[in-house]
């Protein structure tokens, strides 16, 4: 099992692809992801899944281009799409591509999830752990809650760990725990650190590493670029 860390930027976009043999699998479609998939000359016909963890722009901005694709090369196989239950943006995402066509080629099955969910697919066993992100705007101005989960993508006794965004809580832990790759949420610098933004929001390089020690290996993610 291999994974592709297409592109990742907080507040601009999370693309993630996980490999096994011929089946690949996407973990969040921010902006660019059709971009980053066709400059890697990936066969976009054995993408057999997308994995949303929520709801937020910079980790669906390129959804409706990839489905668009899909539509163009004519794909014949259906694709599955996992997202949290509660969540609004990716459902009305799906459903205003779903209903712009009548001449689809393929079905779009849509699956709603919340933690503690298990799937297969292809040979693939995914794990759902429940998240804790809130929306926010400006500079971390926190607002409500926001359905988010983390995916632990497990194959051949190998796992993956995806925790999307997310601030500290006992699925983080649970998701992270023993796996042999964790990507995890380090989105916060040291000057920004608070209490309520590592509950409510996300990860500070710090925690995250701490966290990240957990699992086997670790990398971060939804860093700011400087």
């Amino acid at each position: 099992m291999n994974t592709t860390i297409l592109y990742s930027e907080a507040g601009v976009a999370t693309q993630i692809m996980i490999s096994a043999e011929d089946n690949h699998f996407i973990v969040d479609a921010g902006d660019g992801t059709l971009r980053d998939l066709l400059n890697l000359k990936v066969d976009l016909g054995k993408i057999k899944g997308i994995f949303l963890t929520h709801g937020h722009y910079d980790h669906i901005g390129g959804l409706y281009a990839l489905l668009g694709h899909f539509r163009v090369m004519e794909r014949k196989e259906p694709i599955e799409m996992y997202y949290p239950e509660g969540c609004k943006e990716c459902p009305q995402i799906i459903n205003a591509f779903k209903t712009s066509y009548n001449d689809l080629s393929f079905k779009i099955n849509i699956h709603e999830v919340t933690g503690q969910d298990e799937v297969g697919l292809n040979g693939v066993k995914i794990k759902i752990y429940q998240m804790k992100h809130y929306a926010a705007v400006g500079v971390n101005q926190i607002l409500h809650p926001d359905s988010a989960v983390g995916y632990r993508f497990i194959y051949q006794g190998k796992s993956v760990a995806i925790s999307g965004d997310t601030g500290v809580c006992p699925g983080l832990i649970e998701l992270v725990q023993g796996a042999d790759l964790a990507l995890i949420d380090s989105t916060l610098d040291k000057n920004e650190v608070t209490d309520e933004l590592l509950e409510k929001l996300h990860l500070s390089r710090e925690r995250a590493e701490d966290i990240g020690k957990l699992a086997k290996k670790f990398i971060p993610i939804h860093q700011h670029k400087t």
